[in-house]
């Protein structure tokens, strides 16, 4: 008997965890297609931004634009480096990861800034 109580409460044990999970993805994210195959660009650097939000019971809501966030703070983190967004310069090699737990969930952002000649 102790061992049919010992083995529900082990299963019962593991059962309730989660394990975390991760989303992630590296494409074009871009509408418009650009041939690199002559040097007419310069890379000015790579950056990384992060954003984390707390997972309250039964309220989904603060997911929302967390990959929003966390280009805001890559493009703060370029901008702090000298390096602002505008003109000729582009976005390239950009990847997005999103780690889920069951109390939160981080989306991380890297990318490449080009300016064209």
């Amino acid at each position: 008997m102790k061992k049919i109580i010992l083995s529900i409460a082990i299963v019962s044990l593991f059962a309730s965890c989660r394990s975390s999970i991760h989303h992630g993805g590296f494409n074009q994210i871009n509408q418009t297609q650009t041939v690199l195959s002559s040097a007419n660009f310069t890379v000015l650097g790579s950056f990384k931004g992060i954003a984390t939000e707390k997972i309250t019971t039964g309220n989904i809501t603060n997911k929302e634009g967390i990959i929003s966030q966390a280009k805001a703070n890559m493009l703060a983190n370029a901008k702090a480096a000298g390096v602002e967004f505008t003109g000729s310069r582009a976005l390239v090699n950009v990847s997005v990861d999103i780690i889920e737990t069951k109390k939160r969930i981080s989306a991380t952002i890297s990318a490449e800034i080009i300016e064209f000649n």
